[in-house]
């Protein structure tokens, strides 16, 4: 199993030459970071665990200015190396640097205190007592500590040996976490070019596997790509595995048409894509910054969740700790996702808290919304979610999770409340009734005002209970099997159709008004196969001619226009529309005079 860890701390405390002594690897890649000697960006290590598996390290940016690239480096992390240089102790950005952590919902945190070798043991000792009553202060528990000198290699190995022990620990954990219920995604954080494999991105994969052949979704932009090749610290591999930092090469996307921030997903519909959230602020976290009291509703401030972050206008709900955004860009997120507030064109961290909803609510509507939003739990779970969307609206994607779903009306991925199945149908009946033209979808969804996703699941459903008929992209009122449903034109139609047999019928012959429109329509239920010549055959005879034609021939098999006329008992007029008919269905291919079978019969149950 994989795992990524990263660190955090004040700048210039140490954290990247503790990376190169647990690693080897110098992870400064920019020519400024060199020259200034601090990290700017996010740079990336490993190690590997005695199992044979890389740790990822992730360098995260010190200095107050940097603070997103941080948030962009700690949303994935198994584990947060936290440091503290035995020589200055604690400082501001050391609070801004914890404070992100506990935003980010990270508790497997190991405290590191660093340059050990520049003071004495009351000194050390002092600095530890401090950082562990900041943690206590800030963040609300405890963390392991370890005293290290990367400089004279002191600690390092039992550093390394307790981050293993560690995450080995989280295994259990992590297998039901979160992020395995949001599927496999990508939050990228690096966008290049590479010779021969074209535009590259990387990011620290969760919830589930990539393969190389893969297509996946970018978001928010929705537009499908596919892995040309995969790379996982420094290696070339078919498949990677959750957590892990990855290289991906994109088939077919130039550079410019991804960015930072994008997510690559799995499931289309697993993540929300919005340009207006809101979301629950630990109000009690941060105590300095209530809500209400940090921004004034309308103001801007900066969002950062996953390796995304823009400004948004912000709205704090009267009473309540619920803050609504509308995004400048829209974006990719997650129910229940960490969030990040930071002051609009500084550093300071305002608040946090968890994405709740997703897209604008009517007006009339938001009241009940923030009840029940409030009403959640603190740490809720997947049946919260569904729960407020079934009062909201009547329905609820399922999600992975185990869910009671006893009393709801399951279709495919949605669930239904009786009630809101019931009244939909009665709409869309109503709807054809007045139209009398058949609908695709997405004309329905801005009729019933309900997102195209579930109601495509309804329909679906309706269809198969025999409530709708589906033709390609088009639905209907009934199964199509029904006679009783047809005009008195089509009805007249097929029983000219039915007497006519196998002479088929020719509408050309017959000068019904209306005609024409009702072939069409007789067709598309299922009740007419048409040929070429425009001649008609009733399905159930056609599907008798084809019985007749191929019982007892085996696929690859071949007949002769004579053995099909005396099977069949059809004139060469009305056969050869047949058997081209036939192969139009994939039946039979044409070989010179004679056809071959492409599929033989299924064997009849006795």
């Amino acid at each position: 199993m994989s795992y990524v860890v990263g660190t955090a701390g004040h700048v210039d405390h140490g954290k990247s030459a503790l990376i190169k002594a647990l690693t080897g690897i110098e992870t400064a890649h920019l020519p400024q970071e060199k020259k200034r000697g601090m990290t700017i960006d996010l740079g990336f290590a490993y190690f590997k665990h005695p199992n044979g598996e890389p740790v990822g390290v992730i360098d995260v940016p010190g200095h107050e200015r940097f603070i997103r690239n941080m948030v962009a480096g700690v949303w994935s992390l198994d584990m947060v190396l936290f440091v503290v240089s035995a020589d200055e102790g604690w400082m501001q950005m050391s609070t801004d640097h914890l404070k992100v952590i506990a935003s980010m919902g990270i508790e497997n945190v190991t405290l590191v205190i660093t340059k050990s070798d520049l003071v004495d043991n009351d000194m050390l000792a002092l600095v530890e007592e401090e950082a562990l009553e900041q943690f206590l202060e800030l963040a609300g528990f405890i963390p392991d500590s370890m005293v290290v000198s990367a400089h004279q290699n002191k600690g390092i190995d039992q550093l390394r040996h307790h981050i293993c022990n560690k995450l080995d620990s989280m295994v259990d954990d992590r297998d039901v976490g979160i992020d395995e219920k949001r599927g496999a995604h990508l939050y990228i954080d690096r966008v290049f070019t590479v010779n021969g494999v074209g535009t590259t991105v990387t990011g620290s994969l969760c919830g589930g596997e990539f393969r190389v052949g893969q297509k996946l979704i970018m978001q928010p932009s929705g537009r499908e790509v596919q892995v040309k090749s995969l790379q996982s610290y420094h290696q070339s591999i078919d498949t990677a595995l959750p957590v892990s930092r990855v290289a991906i090469g994109l088939k077919g996307v130039k550079k410019k048409e991804v960015e930072r921030g994008f997510c690559l997903v799995e499931a289309r519909d697993a993540p929300f894509v919005t340009n207006e959230i809101i979301i629950r602020l630990d109000s009690l976290l941060f105590k300095d910054y209530l809500p209400g009291k940090q921004s004034r509703n309308n103001s801007e401030v900066e969002v950062a969740f996953g390796s995304f972050n823009t400004l948004a206008k912000i709205f704090v709900f009267k009473g309540t700790n619920l803050a609504r955004l509308r995004l400048k860009e829209s974006a990719c997120c997650f129910w229940n996702q960490r969030a990040l507030l930071i002051q609009h064109g500084g550093s300071r961290i305002l608040n946090c808290g968890a994405v709740v909803w997703s897209g604008a609510v009517e007006k009339q509507h938001r009241q009940k919304l923030y009840e029940l939003l409030m009403a959640m739990p603190d740490h809720p779970a997947w049946e919260d979610y569904v729960t407020i969307n079934m009062a909201m609206y009547g329905y609820a994607k399922r999600g992975e999770q185990t869910l009671d779903e006893s009393g709801y009306k399951v279709c495919d991925d949605w669930l239904f409340t009786e009630e809101c199945f019931k009244t939909t149908f009665q709409q869309i009946e109503q709807i054809f009734q007045q139209e009398q033209i058949d609908m695709p979808v997405n004309e329905l969804s801005g009729k019933c005002q309900i997102a195209i996703p579930p109601l495509s699941a309804l329909l679906g459903s309706l269809a198969a209970e025999g409530l709708l008929r589906k033709n390609g992209e088009l639905y209907s009122l009934g199964s199509g099997k029904d006679e009783a449903q047809l005009s008195a034109t089509a009805k007249k139609i097929l029983d000219r159709m039915i007497q006519a047999g196998k002479q088929g019928y020719e509408a050309e012959k017959e000068k019904i008004p209306g005609a024409q429109k009702e072939l069409r329509n007789l067709v598309r239920l299922g009740f007419a196969v048409p040929m070429e010549g425009k001649i008609f055959y009733e399905k159930s005879l056609y599907e008798g001619l084809i019985k007749d034609l191929l019982t007892g021939y085996s696929e690859s098999e071949r007949f002769a226009i004579a053995a099909a006329r005396e099977r069949t008992g059809l004139s060469r007029k009305y056969l050869i529309p047949v058997l081209n008919r036939m192969e139009a269905d994939g039946w039979i291919k044409r070989i010179e005079n004679d056809r071959l079978v492409l599929r033989a019969l299924e064997p009849e149950c006795v």
